[in-house]
């Protein structure tokens, strides 16, 4: 494998949760050095929210704080007190880029504000990814993804138009869409400073990254004043479209008509020729009676075999895959998305690989998410010269830590 993009570039991460470690392991997987600082009294939460059951040390046992943070090194700073803060300070001397994603007022109550940083190091590149933005009167919400999803306008296109309620999606969907959008900042900030030697202070609020994805429901609103109704998996202009239910324990297919052609080659596939002359507006006004009729056919295959005959007609249609079966699809698996990482409190799992395929550098997880403070001995002494020493009496102060203090699973 020949040099990834980042090489070179070190990162001092102090993300936590989703958002913001999203953002950081695309740059670790792009051969960036990300250093994660944690206080021993105010970790990553994600380490102790869904940990492995009836282990010892819990804290470094969680698939979901692993997923985010693979390919990171570890590093322990309480950032209240004055000599945590100075040697923060002193790892960003030796950074190019400080990201973090804390309630807007948090990183100036530090004392780590942009002026601060700017002041040890001229060139620094500080990405701030409060939920609302460093600046406006919400700047002090604290904002996770199903918060985002709803004040961003998301929610308002989901439903299904019976009821009028609103529904999130599957996963808290604002949190990662910010975290790749955070990850493009800090190159195009590391672009500007090769061309003009600058450093950059980059405000990007997560609530704005979810609002610029709805774009065409925002024009539809300024322009007509209209909302758009709730239609479920329907869809304005093909009929029919849905997901249909097939053999098997909660299988199903997804299937879209874009054409009178088409829809004339489903309802032969599907053994219903007296419908195949319907046009669009009558396909629309019986879009019930349609679903009904496809799904008598599905109901009866397994979801890949629908998939398969209808897409040897000429129609849109796929099987809908859930995360235990996506494990195993031949494509992905032919294409070796899944890789296995060892881990020296865990058992080893499939992990889906970097989706960014450099023709030159395709990079790959290189190693597990790290320990709590796994790094100290090397950041502290090897980076920042520290002696083993100092190193010690900082861990007896409580301003570094091999564990969480107090920590508790689920909290």
């Amino acid at each position: 494998m020949k040099r990834l993009p980042l090489e070179g570039i070190r990162v001092a991460d102090l993300t936590m949760v989703w958002a913001g470690p999203f953002a950081t392991k695309i740059l670790a997987e792009m051969g960036a050095e990300v250093i994660k600082v944690e206080s021993p009294q105010a970790w990553d939460l994600v380490r102790t929210l869904i940990p492995m059951p009836g282990v010892e040390e819990f804290w470094n046992c969680s698939y979901y704080f692993n997923d985010y943070n693979r390919d990171k090194k570890s590093v322990t700073l309480h950032l209240a007190d004055p000599r945590g803060r100075e040697l923060f300070l002193r790892l960003v001397e030796r950074s190019d880029v400080v990201i973090e994603n804390y309630r807007a007022d948090v990183l100036d109550k530090l004392g780590l504000g942009y002026e601060v940083l700017r002041e040890r190091k001229r060139d620094i590149i500080l990405v701030s990814m409060a939920g609302f933005g460093k600046t406006g009167p919400e700047r002090e919400y604290v904002g996770y993804g199903p918060i985002i999803e709803q004040m961003a306008g998301l929610a308002s296109l989901t439903g299904y138009g019976d009821d009028g309620v609103p529904y999130k999606t599957g996963i808290s969907y604002g949190d990662p869409v910010a975290g790749a959008a955070a990850a493009g900042a800090v190159a195009l900030a590391l672009i500007r400073r090769q061309r003009t030697g600058e450093g950059a202070f980059i405000d990007l609020a997560q609530r704005e990254v979810m609002a610029t994805l709805i774009g065409e429901a925002f024009v539809r609103a300024s322009l007509r004043g209209e909302v758009p109704p709730h239609r479920g998996n329907r869809d304005e202009r093909y009929a029919p479209q849905g997901v249909y239910r097939c053999f098997g324990e909660d299988r199903w297919v997804a299937i879209s008509v874009r054409s009178d052609e088409e829809w004339r080659r489903l309802a032969q596939a599907i053994g219903r020729p007296d419908l195949a002359s319907l046009t669009l507006p009558e396909r629309k006004a019986r879009h019930d009676e349609l679903d009904r009729a496809i799904e008598a056919w599905t109901e009866q295959i397994r979801p890949q075999v629908a998939a398969q005959v209808l897409q040897a007609v000429g129609v849109p249609a796929a099987p809908v895959i859930d995360t235990e079966a996506i494990h195993d699809d031949p494509n992905l698996v032919a294409r070796e998305f899944w890789v296995t990482l060892p881990h020296p409190r865990m058992k080893p799992w499939r992990q889906p690989r970097s989706p960014w395929r450099l023709a030159e550098a395709n990079p790959t997880p290189r190693r597990h998410a790290p320990l709590f403070g796994e790094h100290n001995t090397e950041i502290l002494g090897g980076l920042l010269g520290l002696s083993q020493e100092e190193i010690a009496e900082l861990e007896a102060a409580g301003i570094v830590g091999r564990a969480p203090v107090d920590a508790r699973p689920g909290g």
